[in-house]
């Protein structure tokens, strides 16, 4: 049951990043991994761009709210042609937005709270403050 409400979760949480809103934070499923902290998930794609770009979530870390409340927040990853550039320092919880075609927008994520937004350049994966 755990594994369904999950999936169920992730799509909602695609379906909603699609449509430009920004979902609650998804409840972290159990750990696959050897750690609590830093769960093991699977890649999943979040995003295509223009000229062949793919932005999948990858890596996991669960975060804690000033209530003990729990959340999950991933890294992202560019893929083009077969090849994969990480996106630094960028955990987030919800599914980035499309700019344009050479940029991305995320928000980045602290203790199960959004921070500053970044433009990701979707060529060099490198990430900058814009507020």
């Amino acid at each position: 049951m755990r594994r369904c409400s999950a999936a169920v979760a992730s799509v909602l949480v695609a379906c909603l990043g699609a449509c430009g809103a920004e979902p609650p934070a998804a409840t972290p499923p159990a750990a696959t991994g050897q750690s609590r902290e830093y769960p093991t998930l699977p890649d999943s794609l979040v995003l295509r761009a223009p000229g062949g770009v793919d932005v999948y979530f990858t890596g996991a870390r669960v975060g804690t709210d000033s209530t003990g409340g729990t959340c999950l927040e991933r890294g992202l990853v560019l893929v083009r042609d077969g090849s994969r550039t990480l996106v630094p320092l960028l955990m987030t919880g919800v599914p980035p937005m499309l700019v344009n075609d050479t940029t991305l927008r995320a928000r980045i994520w602290l203790h199960c709270r959004p921070g500053n937004t970044y433009d990701v350049n979707l060529r060099t994966g490198v990430p900058t403050r814009i507020r």
